[in-house]
């Protein structure tokens, strides 16, 4: 008989009773009370009556990973470990963020760029070398590029003419986004975003309009809420086929807000492609703004638990912990690079405008100028060299948490920050929600005569969602990245 999966979670539920979770296999059990008991004997060791064993049982304990010898578990890992490179060191996709300038019209207290009063644009030069930049990169088959700042809208001609350029060197160029706070986003720009191949674009929100224009007013201290909305109206209303997603910067001062404000956008928007989601708000060591305001990953946890409890809002990705095993993202791409409107190159969209953070520029011949802080990145931060997180049971599921925050606490020793997931500390909170949820839906399908779920009939079943929680990544950047 195989051992325990270091990997298994085993709880209980007040309401629904006992389940399994093995966070490598993706796999969930709901048990009876006999079939909980003998999972917990065998969790803690203990010899089990051999008239107790159902062999069927067990035998599906072991074909999903719930017992486990761990060399087949390190084999496993080893497996994903090397998917994970592949996709982070394929050259097929070239992924840029491109920031025409870091000037914003905006002035948010919780923002980790220092340097909006830079007025630098783009110039004709640094749009030159970013052609040969790209030009350089001969094996890559796909562009895909994300707009962001800064504020990109107060450089439009920035990016169409490179638009123009990018569409002449990648006929399949189709998949652009930006990130805007969509203060001028007026019906000129919306009629020009079908032609600029933009087909996402990220706006954001503080709250209603009296938190919001405390938080995220202009450089003059103008409110900005109603311009807002009255542009997402004109883009939601027009001929442009791409999707919208509002992100709205959640902490302690306005966590109460989020409910209604989604509540709001989504009634306000029915039927359009729009989208609404929280995100914490992070800040830097020696940053203004005061880090009392932000919510730990406990408080996001129960921050995100009681949005579907009390107003039943469901997480975009739904409860049930998605693989993080590849954990990808530009800071860990071979062929991702954020650009700045000198030519800077970077790896995170947060360190734009540090020089000390920067790996080389566009104007350069040998384009990376400082290869350590790329081996940093791409190595140092990797959770398969980390002992910790190769002993931590929700790592299949984590993939070691944000990279940079990673870099900064275990690269560089700044304190006080919190990589992981939320998950680590808040697991069993996330699975509950997610059985609440399967159970609801199983009443509704029973209520309507549809397929019933599985059968409790054997003392057990599988509860999990059918799609499989480990997918190969073809492309790590696929989607419009998710920024302050």
């Amino acid at each position: 008989m195989k051992p325990w999966s270091r990997y298994n979670t085993l709880f209980q539920s007040e309401q629904y009773g006992w389940f399994l979770y093995n966070a490598l296999s993706g796999v969930m059990l709901e048990l009876d009370e006999p079939h909980y008991r003998i999972v917990c004997s065998l969790r803690d060791g203990k010899q089990t009556d051999t008239t107790d064993i159902d062999k069927v049982f067990m035998e599906m304990l072991e074909k999903n990973g719930l017992l486990a010898e761990r060399e087949d578990e390190r084999v496993k890992l080893m497996g994903f470990r090397y998917g994970r490179n592949a996709a982070c060191f394929s050259t097929a996709y070239l992924d840029l963020t491109i920031c025409p300038t870091l000037s914003c019209n905006f002035a948010c207290p919780y923002c980790f760029e220092h340097c909006q009063n830079d007025g630098t644009i783009m110039s004709d030069e640094t749009m030159s070398a970013l052609i040969g930049f790209i030009r350089n990169h001969h094996e890559a088959k796909h562009l895909t590029v994300s707009w962001y700042g800064g504020e990109p809208t107060l450089c439009f001609d920035v990016i169409e003419k490179l638009t123009e350029k990018f569409i002449e060197l990648y006929p399949d160029y189709d998949n652009a986004g930006m990130v805007t706070n969509a203060y001028l986003l007026d019906q000129e720009k919306i009629d020009r975003l079908k032609d600029l191949k933009i087909i996402a674009i990220q706006i954001t929100l503080d709250g209603r309009e009296a938190t919001h224009n405390q938080r995220r007013m202009l450089r003059n201290g103008g409110a900005t809420y109603e311009r807002i909305l009255r542009n997402i109206d004109l883009l939601m209303n027009s001929s442009w086929e791409g999707s919208c997603t509002v992100r709205v910067n959640v902490d302690k001062t306005n966590q109460q807000e989020y409910a209604a404000l989604h509540k709001e956008l989504l009634k306000r928007y029915e039927g359009k492609n729009l989208s609404v989601y929280p995100g914490q708000v992070n800040t830097f060591q020696g940053h203004n703004y005061d880090h009392q305001c932000g919510l730990c990953n406990s408080e996001w946890a129960a921050f995100t638990r009681d949005g579907y409890i009390k107003d039943g809002i469901m997480p975009r990705d739904g409860f049930y912990p998605q693989s993080g095993i590849h954990n990808a993202c530009v800071a860990t791409s071979h062929y991702g690079y954020i650009i700045g409107p000198e030519g800077g190159l970077y790896k995170c969209w947060e360190d734009v405008g540090k020089e000390h953070l920067s790996i080389g520029s566009v104007h350069e011949e040998e384009f990376i100028t400082n290869p350590e802080l790329l081996a940093r990145y791409s190595i140092g931060t990797d959770p398969f060299n980390d002992a910790e997180c190769m002993e931590c049971a929700i790592l299949p599921v984590c993939g070691g948490g944000c990279v940079s925050k990673r870099l900064r606490s275990r690269q560089f020793g700044e304190q006080g920050i919190d990589y992981c997931s939320p998950l680590k500390e808040s697991l069993t909170d996330y699975l509950e929600a997610y059985v609440e949820t399967w159970q609801t839906r199983q009443i509704c399908d029973t209520v309507l005569g549809k397929t019933a779920g599985p059968s409790m009939e054997k003392g057990y079943r599988m509860i999990q969602p059918e799609k499989k929680q480990h997918e190969a990544v073809k492309n790590p950047l696929e989607t419009l990245a998710e920024q302050q």
